[in-house]
């Protein structure tokens, strides 16, 4: 709802921020978290419902998206800040593409060029300003979900 009602009215150029996806990110570098794969469906599908992209289109950008995460958080970095900078940037530009890609090939094309310009880099900007205080915000909110056993 804040993606759709609030976010999408604060453009920069023709970017907006995309919340879904830094949520996606950050819920998925929680170490405690086991469902992060159903939320990340969860939130594909109800983005693919809201949005006037051809069907499915971010639900696979999000699972590309969050595979992509938790790959690079196991196998290379386990800081999970860089991590969340690196994967809002690259799954930024995945998304983007794959929704460009889905365009082209319903036969509704944009100018490449054009949209990478003025939609995918202020995008990428705008979801690194938010990517920190929706990391901590959702490191937050999984240790109250998940909260840490006390042995006696």
């Amino acid at each position: 709802m804040l993606q759709s009602v609030i976010f999408s009215r604060l453009p920069l150029l023709s970017g907006t921020a995309d919340l879904v996806l830094l949520v996606i990110v950050a819920w998925s570098l929680q170490k405690k978290v086991k469902n992060a794969l159903v939320w990340t469906l969860v939130g594909g599908l109800m983005v693919s419902y809201v949005s006037a992209m051809p069907a499915y289109a971010p639900l696979i950008g999000y699972i590309l998206v969050f595979g992509f995460t938790r790959l690079i958080q196991r196998r290379i970095w386990q800081v999970p800040i860089l991590t969340m900078i690196t994967a809002t940037v690259l799954g930024t530009f995945v998304t983007h593409i794959l929704n460009i890609l889905f365009l082209f090939v319903t036969g509704d094309p944009i100018p490449f060029q054009e949209s990478i310009t003025y939609i995918t880099l202020p995008s990428a900007l705008l979801n690194l300003l938010l990517a920190l205080p929706i990391f901590v915000l959702v490191t937050d909110l999984a240790k109250w979900v998940y909260p840490e056993e006390v042995e006696v």
